[in-house]
């Protein structure tokens, strides 16, 4: 397999911000992506995601590696203590993850989902 490169030059290649599915309150967060592969065979995607401040539901069931190369927030898991983060951090979420993203300043991230 070839691998696979990502690259982000600008801005320009984010998609449109959208609303975050499953926010919880106001400010409603607004999630966008640049960079989204399948890795073709392979069951896994990978890219970068930016989401602005406020509070959604982690929506990914997938088992995930997550890098912050910007802003800071709060992972809440349904069942375990928060997880503060900032730029510079990485979190591995196991699948079926649950929990609430407490984004405090705007997020990005790379990320590598794995698994169906």
């Amino acid at each position: 397999m070839t691998p696979v490169l990502t690259h982000l030059h600008s801005d320009t290649q984010f998609s449109a911000p959208i609303p975050a599915g499953h926010p919880l309150g106001e400010p409603i967060p607004m999630t966008r992506t640049a960079q989204a592969v399948d890795v073709a065979g392979e069951s896994v995607s990978t890219g970068v995601w930016e989401c602005t401040p406020g509070r959604l539901r982690r929506q990914i069931m997938q088992a995930e590696y997550s890098h912050f190369t910007q802003g800071k927030g709060v992972f809440v898991p349904d069942d375990g203590a928060p997880i503060p983060f900032q730029a510079g951090d990485a979190i591995y979420f196991a699948a079926n993850t649950h929990g609430v993203w407490e984004i405090l300043e705007t997020v990005r991230k790379t990320y590598l989902i794995l698994g169906d």
